[in-house]
């Protein structure tokens, strides 16, 4: 869905992506998480989205070599997720990033409940 706005291009586009979706003024996951490090985030992630998953669609995406952007609809609400090699984000609402925070929050009490002698 391009247009001649500039986030909608290169280097800017996930501006325009966030825009599109309600997302521009969203929480940032590593924001809501301050003591947790970006390799944390991005290993505990995906298995917390898929703890909490009821029903998924993709929205948009723009992918390179790299890694790149997306935006999903998960339980009917719109996440936006970038990953490559040099960065990890996740943007939502407050009401999914909540339930976002908590998953990873019981993930990551269960796997130290599991690591104690």
């Amino acid at each position: 869905m391009q247009s001649d706005a500039p986030e909608d291009h290169y280097p800017l586009y996930p501006l325009g992506m966030l825009r599109r979706h309600g997302l521009t003024g969203a929480e940032d996951l590593a924001e809501r998480l301050p003591a947790w490090s970006e390799s944390e985030l991005r290993s505990a992630f995906w298995p917390a989205y898929r703890s909490i998953r009821e029903t998924e669609a993709e929205l948009e995406r723009c992918f390179g070599i790299d890694g790149g952007e997306r935006v999903l609809q998960l339980n009917g609400q719109p996440i936006f997720v970038s990953e490559d090699i040099w960065n990890f984000q996740v943007r939502a609402g407050p009401e999914l990033m909540n339930a976002l925070v908590a998953a990873l929050e019981r993930q990551r009490a269960a796997s130290s409940d599991t690591a104690a002698p």
